[in-house]
């Protein structure tokens, strides 16, 4: 039985009752009169049908009244979350219903509405799932091949005697274990970003005084960058600042923002200004290079695994596209956030945000 007749039938029967009782009252008192008055006239027998008739017309009329007002109350919503439940099975995720009533249903089409978006988001992080998982098996095929074409081409000339003297053997083998090492580090940065993209790979969290560590990653690092064409200066930093982290891995996430720099690079000599500064809750660390920058479509993908800004990936020494993934994940994992932004005088800036470390607990 549905609730319209549920509702319906117990509206009915809540004015039917009472008036049914009222009538055999009224007829019963009636007939005691008569009896004991002796008259019979026809004139209070048609008295009492036509009250009769009375009370049943009101009965009925109100019996309408109440039932259409308490179906607009009820009905109405319902028929509401109806039509949304079906649009959300039809595949209209979007949808999203607007109750302005001021009752129970309020706190329902609410809910309605949450469940609804998390859905989306749901479906729509299953799709970039998709997507990023097809894009890491191209991305896998492309950058192991190329080197291992290059090793079989150079095995292939020392075998069938291209490389005939000894320098042109040195020169193939030197060739061949650079292309391995290539292999290797393209291997070792997937293994380093599935563990980090499950949660299994373990950081050694402690207190850590950003800016004495950053200004020591700088020193240990301005030499080593100078020679690779990349001059690296901490313009801002800030003192007696903690955050929790693992020295090692944001050390890493530095390192990778500064390769990529270096690989992108649009000059001979490109420069890297490093800022540090605090709010009430987080500590941003802002890498900016002066290199060409990015088109805005790509600032939201720089941080994907295997993106690169060239797209047909013609260009293997410019990295397997998994260094700023993997500093976005360590970011993640050490609590913080993390985006690109263009520089209007030229270059790009990456912005890692750290949660400050007040109290014995991350604020």
């Amino acid at each position: 039985m549905t609730i319209k007749k549920r509702l319906f039938i117990s509206n009915l029967l809540m004015l039917v009752i009472p008036a049914i009782l009222g009538l055999i009252i009224v007829v019963v008192t009636m007939f005691a009169v008569m009896e004991i008055s002796g008259t019979h006239d026809k004139i209070v027998f048609s008295l009492a049908i036509i009250i009769i008739l009375v009370i049943s017309a009101i009965i009925l009329l109100t019996n309408r009244f109440l039932t259409r007002f308490v179906f607009k109350s009820i009905i109405l919503p319902l028929d509401t979350l109806i039509y949304g439940v079906r649009q959300i099975r039809d595949g209209n995720l979007d949808y999203h219903i607007e109750y302005t009533g001021k009752d129970e249903f309020e706190g329902i089409c609410s809910d309605f509405n949450e469940v609804a978006q998390r859905l989306l988001d749901s479906v729509n992080a299953r799709q970039k799932d998709e997507v990023n998982c097809k894009e890491l098996i191209a991305g896998i095929s492309h950058d192991l091949r190329t080197p291992l074409t290059s090793i079989k081409a150079y095995v292939e000339g020392i075998e069938t005697g291209v490389a005939s003297t000894p320098e042109i053997q040195k020169r193939y083998l030197n060739t061949i274990k650079n292309k391995t090492l290539d292999l290797e580090h393209i291997v070792s940065q997937l293994f380093l970003f599935s563990k980090l993209d499950i949660g299994e790979f373990p950081l050694y969290l402690k207190k850590v005084d950003i800016g004495k560590e950053l200004s020591n990653i700088v020193i240990n690092l301005t030499e080593e960058y100078e020679r690779k064409g990349l001059i690296i200066t901490l313009t801002q930093n800030v003192k007696d600042i903690y955050v929790q982290a693992d020295v090692v891995q944001l050390r890493n996430a530095v390192v990778n923002v500064l390769e990529n720099s270096v690989k992108y690079k649009n000059r001979e000599q490109g420069k890297m200004r490093i800022i540090c500064e605090t709010d009430d809750n987080y500590v941003a660390i802002k890498l900016n290079d002066n290199g060409s920058g990015v088109s805005e479509e790509a600032l939201e993908k720089l941080f994907d695994i295997f993106y690169r800004t060239d797209p047909s990936r013609t260009n293997p020494s410019n990295g397997s596209g998994l260094g700023l993934s993997i500093t976005a994940k360590i970011i993640e994992k050490l609590g913080g956030s993390i985006r690109a932004e263009n520089v209007q005088e030229g270059g790009l800036t990456i912005i890692m945000m750290l949660p400050k470390y007040t109290e014995g607990k991350r604020s």
